[in-house]
């Protein structure tokens, strides 16, 4: 009786595990990475497939070591397929360390069957080489041979001229080069072909926030998300465009969503913590950066963001020392201007400006580098050289409503009570639920001599701040009631 219970009991543990097994490639293949990565995690890993679809798995979710791990042990068990290869030049090419990237698709495509035509491959010989040549085009983007990147697709379309994978490479591709139209005309192609394909929305919204309409890409964003609920990097755009218009809640969501499907990464966590920042949640901010920075003291992003934090908590030295940690070449602009509020709140102008200064050689088309410029200048009551820099952000396409009120302000104290008026009047339109943009524009009007329209914005402030004594003496002081 035991000697057959026995063998029917592995029986069945066997079969268990081969569902598993099936069921973990089967989410790999449908983009649900997570479900994918609980199946796969406990199956059997003595099989090419079990660590090649683990490998991917881990990827997509983050955890890149681990994946470069399993990756290997695929190549180990066969080193005569391409899919691993080309697995392991994506997590290169995620690390930046782009000769080992290319080294791993040269040994993918030396067992891909590109000596064949089309016509003599069976499909899923098709779906493997255009995989690979559109990785290997991703990774060429990524290093800025832009040309080789249009090769390979090109080499791929010669297998598949209605596959959305390649023209939305070609989009990746031409968008890199600043050719936005190329750009767009590629991605609305990959849509014709497969309607909602999420890459192709994407890149969309990707195109649309570098020409700096980003109502639509936000749009293009939400509609990628929404097509496809597992696509991490829409998740992440769409919280950054939140983020940079102040809507934390809905940036909080994005980033939790994207935190969610990349546990391995450290990035999710780190900009869910910017929108607790953001929102003022310094606390909850600091718990997520610690968990970050437990695992990985090293993470440039965690350490500047922790060092945001402390400046906030306006412990200086210790923000210095985050700053501090982080490689000069991860600085951004961002960080340099945040950096800067250090010396302002100590009124060290000089060397405010300096690291001012270096944000601006960072990145001289970032609007938000020049409106935090603009604002240590207006601290210093130097409201002409303050409303350049207002200015400058505006033309940039800042998104930031408060650059507007900062520039009416100035023209206010400049005595330039119409520009005062022209530039709050913009703030309301782009958004009207900032009640200091209708006490400067009253003020301007009053200035004028606009007495009934300066009344109206003085009632307008006092629905954000009931009974200002300013604002009501101003009322009667103008004549109203």
């Amino acid at each position: 009786m035991i000697k057959t219970i026995v063998p029917l009991m592995f029986l069945f543990i066997l079969n268990e595990t081969s569902a598993q097994l099936e069921q973990g490639i089967s989410a790999v293949k449908k983009g649900d990475y997570l479900t994918a990565l609980s199946l796969l995690r406990n199956a059997s890993k003595n099989s090419y497939e079990a660590n090649l679809y683990y490998g991917i798995a881990l990827f997509r979710t983050g955890s890149l070591k681990d994946a470069e791990k399993f990756l290997k042990d695929a190549v180990k068990k066969d080193g005569e397929r391409p899919e691993a290869y080309s697995m392991l030049g994506e997590i290169y090419t995620a690390q930046k360390k782009f000769n080992e990237a290319v080294s791993e698709f040269q040994k993918a495509r030396k067992y891909l069957p590109l000596d064949k035509s089309k016509d003599q491959l069976d499909k899923e010989e098709i779906e493997v080489i255009i995989s690979v040549l559109t990785a290997e085009a991703e990774s060429f983007i990524a290093n800025g041979k832009v040309d080789n990147a249009i090769s390979s697709l090109t080499q791929a379309r010669t297998y598949d001229d209605k596959n959305p994978m390649i023209y939305t490479g070609l989009g990746d591709a031409y968008l890199y080069r600043g050719a936005f139209e190329p750009a767009r005309t590629n991605y609305e192609q990959a849509l014709k072909l497969k309607p909602n394909f999420a890459p192709a929305l994407y890149g969309l919204g990707k195109v649309d926030f570098k020409q700096k309409k980003y109502s639509s890409s936000l749009e293009n964003f939400i509609k990628s998300t929404e097509a496809d609920n597992n696509f991490a990097p829409a998740f992440f755009e769409r919280g950054l465009i939140f983020y940079l218009l102040d809507r934390f809640n809905d940036a909080i969501d994005a980033f939790s969503r994207y935190d969610q499907l990349m546990p391995g990464s450290s990035r999710g966590k780190t900009y869910l913590a910017k929108a607790h920042y953001g929102k003022g949640e310094i606390d909850v901010a600091m718990g997520l950066l610690e968990q970050v920075l437990s695992a990985d003291p090293s993470y440039s992003e965690a350490n500047k963001y922790y060092a945001y934090c402390l400046i906030d908590r306006k412990d200086y030295s210790e923000a210095e020392s985050y700053f501090n940690k982080v490689n000069a070449e991860d600085l951004n602009a961002e960080d340099y201007y945040k950096w800067s509020k250090i010396y302002l709140d100590k009124k060290e102008f000089a060397k405010a400006y300096e690291l001012l200064d270096m944000a601006v050689s960072k990145d001289p088309e970032d609007p938000n580098v020049f409106f935090e410029y603009g604002k240590t200048l207006f601290n210093e009551q130097k409201y002409p050289e303050a409303l350049d820099k207002f200015r400058k952000s505006i033309e940039l396409g800042i998104v930031n409503v408060a650059a507007y009120i900062y520039a009416g302000i100035c023209e206010y104290y400049l005595k330039n009570y119409a520009g005062g008026v022209e530039f709050l009047t913009r703030s309301i339109e782009l958004n009207p639920n900032v009640g200091s943009a209708y006490l400067w524009r009253a003020n301007c009007y009053a200035s004028d001599n606009r007495n009934k329209e300066a009344i109206e914005d003085y009632r307008k402030y006092l629905e954000f701040e009931p009974g200002d004594e300013f604002a009501l003496e101003q009322i009667k002081k103008l004549g109203g009631n």
